[in-house]
């Protein structure tokens, strides 16, 4: 805007400058067709001077007397015409000298004014070289800076293209992680489509902008932050209750470490469970029959199962509900006699593997000299 307004200024002036050129040369025109007419004038009344002077001359010697006359014969009828020649004399004389210093005024005037003229044009001529030095370096300016413009207007919209797949990706990722936020979401973009339509005449399209982008996140930002709130207390009460005797993790990343291990968490109480259920009934047992060898119990009786009438089976279930009651469920039992992990089944897997030395063969060390 500013080179553009820059180079109509300079345009007009250069308009203005070749105006006045124009008015200089007309003017010089008028001056020289002026000196022409005036030289002109000045040529005839110098020849007409001329002419006179020569006609006055003929006189003159028309009136000599002629020299085997005596003078003072004619001296007396031809003195009045004499002087009338000689007056006619000087005063053609005088009008020659007129001329002449006319001439030499009008040639005087006719060189300032050429001097003038050529001031005048050398200036004006330089006013225009000056304008047009300058026209081109703002045009060259206005291709830089055309080109520049180009250059980052290229790489605005490259960059601009990335952010709209990165805010596209956050905004496909929040609407797969949190669904319940989608209607809100689609209902802003709605929202911000139509007020850009207002606004600037845009059209509704089937891609998502940037701003359709935006308008959609800022839209699950409230919903996903009471996600995430009803999430941490959750968590916060979940994570005391698998691991009570551990404290509970302040940052979200803690919490989120805790979550990821509570199904193996949970697999580990339901077998706390288990062996806190059997440990209640075997105690009920042995209260009431402490001659009973625990060492009998390690199996059960095949079949024993289809040999109990319902009735006992249900009578069973009761008093096991019952005895499950004085259990504490708040005690983690842990097994007294727990199975190797599998790092040391692998380790033990790889000590097996392990070929052993052939006695037969023999040594590979060189013998002793």
């Amino acid at each position: 805007m500013f080179f553009s307004s820059l180079q109509a200024n300079l345009k007009a002036r250069a308009a203005e400058a070749a105006a006045n050129v124009a008015k200089v040369e007309e003017a010089g025109k008028a001056v020289m067709d002026r000196r022409t007419t005036l030289y002109n004038r000045a040529v005839t009344h110098y020849h007409k001077a001329k002419l006179d002077r020569i006609d006055l001359a003929r006189e003159l010697e028309a009136l000599k007397p002629p020299r085997s006359r005596s003078w003072s014969r004619i001296s007396e009828p031809l003195a009045p015409r004499c002087g009338e020649s000689e007056e006619a004399g000087r005063s053609a004389a005088r009008k020659l000298k007129l001329a002449e210093q006319e001439l030499t005024r009008l040639r005087q005037l006719e060189q300032n004014h050429l001097i003038e003229l050529n001031s005048l044009r050398t200036a004006e001529k330089e006013k225009v070289d000056d304008l047009s030095r300058r026209l081109t370096e703002v045009e060259k300016q206005r291709l830089a800076l055309q080109e520049e413009v180009t250059a980052k207007s290229t790489e605005l919209t490259a960059t601009a293209k990335r952010w709209t797949e990165g805010f596209g990706a956050l905004d496909r990722g929040l609407a797969a992680a949190f669904p319940e936020t989608q209607e809100a979401a689609l209902t802003a973009v709605g929202i911000a489509r139509e007020s850009r339509r207002q606004a600037t005449g845009e059209g509704s399209s089937e891609y998502f902008s940037m701003e359709d982008h935006l308008a959609s996140m800022a839209a699950r930002v409230d919903p996903i932050t009471k996600l995430g709130w009803e999430l941490r207390k959750a968590a916060e009460e979940l994570v005391p209750m698998l691991w009570p005797e551990e404290a509970v993790p302040q940052d979200i990343s803690g919490l989120i470490s805790a979550m990821e291990r509570a199904p193996d968490r949970f697999l580990d109480w339901k077998e706390s469970a288990t062996r806190a259920g059997a440990d209640m009934a075997l105690s009920f047992v042995l209260s009431w029959y402490n001659e009973v060898d625990l060492g009998q119990l390690e199996f059960r009786r095949a079949g024993v199962e289809t040999k109990l009438p319902a009735d006992l089976k249900a009578a069973r279930l009761a008093r096991a509900s019952t005895i499950a009651d004085f259990v504490d469920k708040t005690v983690f039992v842990a097994d007294p006699n727990p199975p190797p992990s599998d790092e040391d089944y692998m380790d033990d897997e790889e000590a097996e593997n392990v070929p052993e030395d052939d006695p037969a063969a023999g040594s590979t060390d060189a013998p002793l000299a």
